[in-house]
């Protein structure tokens, strides 16, 4: 469905103008492009890295970027654009370090809390723009207000808990775990939720430093993610946005992330709502299929590194079709 979503929209914005767009990109453009998704990558690396040695984990930087590369593949395919492929790389780390899973997942819960509050200074901007802009339309600013108002409430919640160790996620587990009792995998799954929540305290309260730097890192990350239009219009024609322009199209384009990336990829529901946002801009089809069709290039690039690291590993099955992980021997007969 998604595949055809994508060559419908495609067709209907012909082809040929897709191309000639491309073809004005550049090479130099391309290099931009290309040079911004790689800093964005190392940046979000980096703010993971600074978490894992806060935590007391010693792992090198080399180290860390196999298993991000896994990770980021596993989030790009899974029907979420900003979570999961993390249980996927802290089990990688967990294995190179010797370090228990629990221990592991709270820097990797940390970063992904920072990621989303970073996605959410930059998303409110816009958001402030958009509800004050009369062409947007009256259920898009209620939308937008909801889904800021709903990640403040959640953001909040989650730091809070983390950084009090009040321990809420654990405590929603046992609870449902007390109603829903099937193999007692959720009374389980609440005492290692605990444990990474203890961590995940001691981080927060004990190494600020790393954490302000991961926090920073993220920042640089989103920025980059923020000015990715700005590039490649720059090279493609010349065109400059403005401080409002680029805020409204990336709030517009962080809900359309969390809320049709459906399909492996967002394969043609994103692509249809990022259609729609070059729209409410003032640019033609073809544009917006052309800046698409470009930074999936370049984001395939990396998802087929992440798929053979994760071949290599031996995390991948393509004879199931799904994520697999090692099982110690002594936990086989559990």
């Amino acid at each position: 469905m998604g595949l055809g979503i994508f060559a419908g929209l495609v067709y209907f914005s012909n082809p040929r103008l897709i191309w000639e767009e491309l073809k004005a990109v550049g090479g130099l453009g391309f290099l931009a492009v290309v040079g911004d998704v790689v800093l964005g990558f190392f940046a979000w690396t980096l703010s993971w890295f600074l978490l894992l040695r806060g935590a007391g984990i010693k792992v090198r930087w080399r180290r860390v970027l196999s298993p991000m590369l896994a990770g980021s593949a596993v989030t790009y395919l899974t029907p979420s654009a900003y979570l999961g492929g993390e249980p996927v790389r802290a089990y990688w780390v967990a294995k190179e370090t010797g370090v228990s899973m629990a221990h592991v997942m709270a820097p990797t819960m940390v970063e992904r809390l920072l990621g989303g509050i970073s996605l959410l200074v930059f998303a409110a901007i816009g958001g402030f723009f958009a509800l004050l802009s009369p062409t947007t339309s009256l259920a898009t600013k209620g939308a937008i207000a909801l889904g800021l108002g709903v990640m403040t409430v959640l953001l909040f919640l989650g730091m809070v808990s983390f950084a009090f160790n009040l321990q809420w996620l654990s405590r929603a587990l046992k609870a449902l775990g007390r109603v829903i009792r099937w193999r007692g995998i959720l009374t389980r799954l609440a005492g290692s939720a605990s444990v990474m929540e203890e961590h995940i305290y001691q981080l927060l309260s004990h190494r600020l430093g790393h954490v302000l730097g991961s926090f920073i890192m993220q920042l640089v990350t989103v920025f980059l993610t923020y000015i990715q239009p700005q590039i490649f219009f720059y090279f493609a024609k010349q065109m400059l946005f403005n401080f409002v322009q680029l805020s409204l199209f990336f709030t517009l384009n962080v809900f359309i992330s969390a809320f049709v990336w459906l399909t492996p990829g967002g394969i043609g529901l994103a692509d249809g709502g990022l259609a729609g946002v070059f729209q409410l801009l003032g640019l033609p089809l073809s544009s917006a299929l052309a800046y698409d069709v470009l930074f999936r290039f370049v984001g395939l690039i990396q998802v087929g590194l992440g798929i053979y690291v994760l071949l290599r590993r031996g995390l991948l099955s393509w004879r199931f079709g799904r994520i697999s992980v090692e099982v110690e021997e002594k936990d086989k007969s559990k």
